[in-house]
C-alpha cells in the first residue's frame, strides 16, 4: 500500500508589485487513487484567511469539502459539502446562527469551488484535451464574489474554457511540463491556467484580461514524498 504527500505554496505577483505568499497547500495521493487537498489562503491585503479541506475520487468526481472563512478578523463560519450520487448536500454553520441545510443537483462535470487558487486547475479536470474547442466549466461556488469574501450555499457558475496545448515553465519551484488552458470566466476575466503532473497541480495562472489584469499566481515551492508500507 502506498500514498504520496505533496507540500508547497503559491506566490502572487500583482502589477507593479513583488511576489508575496498567497496560499499554502498539502495534497495527499491516497491509496485508492483519490486525492485530499488542504489549503490555507491569505489575501495580499491581510484581511482574508480561508482554510479548505477537500477530497475528490480517482476520476476527479468531488466527494467532500469543508471550508472556513475569516474576514477582517471575524469568523464567517463554515461550509460542509458532500456529493452523494447525483445530489450535492450543503451545510452552513454561520458564526452567529444555527446550521442551515440545502440540497442541489450534482451533474457529472460539477466541481466544488471554495476559492482556493490552486483548485482552479482542478476546475479543468473534466475537459477533453484532444481538441481546442470551448467546453463548459461548472463549479458550484460558495460565493459569487471574485475573492470569495462571503460564505453561503452558493450556486453553480457556468463558464467556458479550452485546452491550449503544452508548455514548459520555469518557476520559482523549478521547471515543469504543463498543460495550458484559456478560461473565459463569468467574472469578466480571461484566465490562462497551467497545470502539471498527475495530480493536476496549479503551476501558474495569469489574469490575462479584466480586473487585476497582469496578476500572476505561480508555484513558489513543491516537494513530494512517497510512502509504501505493508501493514
Amino acid at each position: 500500500m502506498s500514498f504520496t504527500v505533496t507540500v508547497g505554496h503559491i506566490l502572487i505577483t500583482e502589477p507593479g508589485g513583488s511576489p508575496q505568499m498567497y496560499e499554502r497547500f498539502l495534497l495527499t495521493g491516497n491509496p485508492d487513487g483519490s486525492r485530499t487537498l488542504r489549503t490555507v489562503t491569505q489575501s495580499p491585503k491581510g484581511d482574508l484567511l480561508r482554510d479548505v479541506n477537500q477530497i475528490v475520487a480517482a476520476n476527479w468526481r468531488p466527494i467532500e469539502c469543508l471550508g472556513r472563512l475569516f474576514y477582517k478578523g471575524d469568523p464567517h463560519g463554515s461550509v460542509l459539502r458532500r456529493v452523494t450520487g447525483d445530489r450535492l448536500h450543503s451545510y452552513i454553520w454561520p458564526a452567529d446562527g444555527d446550521v442551515d441545510y440545502a440540497e442541489f443537483d450534482a451533474p457529472p462535470h460539477v466541481t466544488l469551488g471554495f476559492h482556493n487558487i490552486i483548485h482552479d486547475s482542478w476546475k479543468m479536470c473534466f475537459m477533453d484535451t484532444s481538441n481546442n474547442d470551448m467546453q463548459e466549466v461548472l463549479p458550484h461556488s460558495v460565493s459569487n464574489t471574485w475573492n470569495g469574501r462571503t460564505l453561503g450555499h452558493g450556486e453553480k457558475i457556468p463558464s467556458q474554457a479550452r485546452y491550449d496545448g503544452t508548455e514548459t515553465l520555469d518557476l520559482p519551484a523549478g521547471q515543469f511540463e504543463c498543460e495550458r488552458f484559456i478560461w473565459a470566466t463569468s467574472f469578466g476575466k480571461e484566465l490562462h491556467v497551467w497545470r502539471t503532473g498527475p495530480h493536476h497541480m496549479l503551476a501558474r495562472m495569469l489574469v490575462a484580461t479584466g480586473d487585476k489584469e497582469g496578476t500572476v499566481y505561480e508555484l513558489g515551492s513543491m516537494t513530494e514524498t512517497a510512502t509504501t508500507w505493508n501493514p
